[in-house]
């Protein structure tokens, strides 16, 4: 309570300190402008983050930032928009990231304190908001996740699509909180927009190149022209970005974790009058890496109450006659005997159509995406031929279609209406294929026959699921006074989904048949996995809707609050589960609660932002964890009831034109309050489920902060009249997080901070510019995640930070 009563001064201050300033600031050319009789009309609500924030135009679009100009800086339209939204959200703009370089959305969660993205690999990604939205890495192929991620208006269900490096990124926005009552689909946790920037009726050329340690290398490739003047522009460009890895393999192949991603971008946009507009994307990206390795970090052999731990590392280990690598806080290295590598495809095309018809504007945004996953990984994690391959591809297929209209009645009220459907469809064939020390590892036996049955041996799974996806909803904005909003919406949500599972046993190729009878091989071949087959459907149909106040106390500060219904389907496994387990995964739904307040001050050069929430959320969906034939089987489920309270700062403040800081700050109790139905860690000793209630939700840090900074001057004072110097940086920190699903006592990350610094001179008089950066300046060396061994009970594993990571990059444009 001693938190939330600190929260409450603090945004009564701030209402304070806006309303005693009101009469001294002057307004800008983006005033905050409230509705009523003779004022205009105030931008809608909205789920889907850009689309709320910066509604598409159906006049001709025009374009935001050159790719490399350096100007004095000033706080975005897109945030400033945001400050009259009645909802916690935040943006980092095209400046920002031009600044620090980013392309791509896990680089920018560093200034986005409230994104917690937890990745293993691409298939294995979650994205929470407020520590929400996924508990745990495991695959989501069966369901959505609680938060929505959009590229220019277009949902990305698989969170591995969004981990692509994206030609002319221009802007990402985060809305937090249940969201689709205006676009999009039904979200739990809140949206991620990203945005790029549109074809414009300008000819430009622009590139740039980039070296660094650690084999750093980037490059940037585009252009802009006009086809037909006023009426039709093509933008076309690509991007690029590689390094060789940070995490040593000692049993050779070279270092790991590094990645090459390649992307190339194809716009066209057609203005055939002032009211209408059509812009149509075609995008392709492919990331190969060499991950996702993991270094040995901890092994237990024995659980709390002294008992032994069977299957346990060290006993696996003696088994076949090697030593593993002694465990590290820091594990930076690996012994692997096979690769981990994978590739990922992702490409898709789409069509925005935005037409105003009296009065009316109408919007349609369709898309078809396709997105491919193939890995390879050395499933025992050691220099022993036991697992040489374990994989699960994805290929999925996607259509999306929606349509909107909004307009308002008489200055007295603005209206929204849509629908929106889905149609997508999953497969997912996977391989373990086992070595030639499989049966020593697994107890077995070490006779030649057994050998024979098991060197090669593989089970190969097939998992298949398809969704359709439909929702109408509706949205107003009545404006009963001039100073008060009133906010309604309602959405109706019905999905299907069908899938099915299948396990069959591979024998190896050079098997001899002769050697074991066929009862007694498959008796053996049954320990790593009974050949099993099932099938599952799951429909629901759900209604969400939000309610909110939105009060402004003068033309500089408004104060909100905002109660809204959020909820996303249920959906189905794609595992061999374990006993006792269902396909089925139900649905979730949450009531969240948020008042808050936002101020713009000196002619909006700061802008201040915060919000207090209480979020409930019921059956959420979460990664469970159980035993089947020895193995460690991660699955999806549902823990009863989670409660999340908190509060959130954001503060952008430009004291000077050429000086920029934000600063954000959030803190987030997450809890289960009730979770008796979760899988145990292995340090306990218990039968049956294992009750989490009580306990921290994984992945979700109490305290977050990012801040940033970047100052712009002209270099005179040394001499250089006719050249203009940048230099900046972020740093970014956060407490403690656990990233086991089972919450186990040593599943915990430590808080670590990491601080990036940028440099930059352009000279005036010549199109082109030299940056320098320095990622990671401090050079911490900590590890970001804590996972389990799926083969020997006790072993933890750990992903690392990269380490101190600079480069140089020229950029020019014509």
């Amino acid at each position: 309570m001693k938190k939330f009563y600190f929260g409450s001064v603090l945004i009564l201050g701030v209402a304070g300190i806006a309303d005693g300033g009101a009469c001294a600031q002057s307004s800008d050319s983006h005033p905050v402008v409230r509705p009523g009789p003779g004022r205009a009309q105030p931008r809608s609500q909205s789920g889907n983050a850009e689309e709320g924030v910066n509604a598409v135009k159906s006049e001709r679009i025009h374009v935001t930032v050159s790719p490399t100009t350096r100007a004095a800086r000033s706080i975005d339209k897109e945030t400033r928009a945001l400050q009259k939204v009645p909802q916690a959200a935040s943006r980092v703009d095209a400046k920002e990231l031009a600044a620090e370089h980013i392309t791509a959305l896990p680089q920018a969660t560093r200034l986005l304190p409230t994104v917690q993205l937890n990745i293993s690999n691409p298939r294995n990604t979650t994205i929470n908001i407020r520590g929400l939205g996924a508990a745990g890495t495991a695959p989501t192929d069966g369901l959505e996740g609680g938060v929505g991620v959009y590229v220019d208006g277009v949902y990305r269900p698989r969170p591995g699509t969004a981990l692509s490096d994206i030609a002319d990124l221009d802007g990402i926005t985060v809305m937090r909180g249940p969201t689709g009552t205006e676009s999009g689909i039904s979200t739990t946790a809140g949206s991620i927009n990203l945005t790029t920037a549109a074809p414009t009726f300008k000819r430009q050329i622009y590139g740039e190149a980039g070296v660094g340690n650690y084999n750093y290398a980037r490059w940037r490739i585009g252009f802009n022209t006009p086809l037909i003047k006023d009426k039709l522009a093509l933008r076309v460009s690509g991007t690029g970005l590689s390094n060789s890895g940070w995490v040593t393999n000692r049993d050779g192949g070279g270092n790991l974790n590094g990645s090459t991603n390649r992307s190339v971008r194809a716009q066209l946009l057609y203005t055939p009058t002032e009211n209408l507009s059509v812009r149509f994307i075609a995008d392709y990206a492919h990331m190969r890496e060499n991950c996702c390795a993991a270094g040995l970090y901890r092994v237990l052999t024995t659980k709390n109450n002294g008992a032994p731990i069977a299957n346990n590392l060290y006993a696996r280990a003696a088994q076949v006659g090697i030593t593993p690598m002694a465990p590290s806080n820091a594990p930076y290295s690996v012994n692997q005997d096979s690769l981990s590598d994978a590739d990922q495809e992702d490409m898709g095309l789409s069509a925005q159509i935005d037409w105003r018809l009296r009065g009316v504007r109408l919007t349609s945004i369709t898309a078809y995406r396709a997105w491919n996953w193939w890995p390879h990984n050395d499933g025992d994690q050691t220099q022993a031929d036991v697992i040489r391959n374990t994989n699960q591809k994805v290929n999925e297929r996607q259509f999306t279609q929606e349509l909107r209209a909004s307009g308002k009645w008489r200055n007295i009220a603005d209206w929204t209406v849509g629908g929106f459907y889905m149609w997508q469809e999953d497969n997912v064939p996977g391989q373990t294929l086992y070595g030639s020390q499989a049966a020593e590892w697994y107890g077995l036996g070490n006779s030649a026959a057994v050998n024979n049955a098991l060197t090669g041996y593989a089970t190969s799974s097939y998992g298949q699921i398809t969704t359709n996806s439909y929702a109408l909803f509706a949205n107003s904005t009545w404006h009963p006074t001039s100073r008060l909003d009133v906010i309604t919406g309602v959405r109706y949500t019905y999905e299907t989904k069908l899938g099915n599972y299948s396990l069959t046993q591979v024998a190896p190729s050079d098997l001899d048949s002769s050697l074991l009878p066929a009862a007694t091989r498959a008796a053996l071949y049954n320990t790593l996995g009974v050949a099993r087959a099932y099938s599952a459907h799951h429909d629901n149909g759900f209604v969400t809707g939000q309610f909110v106040l939105n009060y402004h106390l003068n033309d500089h500060m408004m104060v909100y609050g905002r109660y809204s219904r959020g909820a996303k389907s249920g959906g189905l496994n794609l595992a061999n589960l374990p006993t006792g387990a269902t396909p089925n995964v139900g649905k979730e739904t949450e009531d969240a609660f948020e008042v808050g307040s936002k101020v713009n001050l000196l002619s909006n050069r700061l802008l201040i932002s915060g919000a207090l929430y209480q979020m409930n959320d019921h059956n959420y969906q979460v990664t469970q964890v159980g035993y089947y034939q020895g193995s460690l089987i991660s699955y999806l489920g549902n823990a009863k009831a989670v409660r999340v309270r908190g509060a959130e700062l954001d503060v952008h403040y430009n004291p000077i034109a050429n000086l920029a800081t934000n600063i954000s700050v959030a803190y987030n109790d997450a809890e289960f309050t009730s979770f008796n139905n979760a899988g145990g860690p292995p340090e306990v000793n218990y039968s049956g489920q294992y009750s989490l209630t009580g306990s921290r939700v994984p992945f979700d840090p109490r305290w977050a902060i990012s801040a940033s900074v970047q100052y712009y001057h002209n270099l005179g004072f040394i001499g250089l009249k006719q050249w203009d110097g940048i230099a900046g940086g972020s740093y970014t920190y956060s407490t403690d997080i656990n990233t086991t699903a089972t919450n186990s006592s040593y599943g915990w990350v430590p808080g670590y901070g990491t601080l990036n610094l940028n440099f930059g001179i352009r000279p005036h008089n010549m199109p082109w510019e030299l940056d320098a950066f320095i990622n990671n300046a401090t050079d911490v060396r900590h590890i970001t995640q804590i996972i389990q061994s799926s083969v020997s009970t006790g072993a933890y594993y750990a992903y690392v930070t990269q380490p101190i990571n600079f480069g140089f990059i020229v950029k020019a444009h014509y």
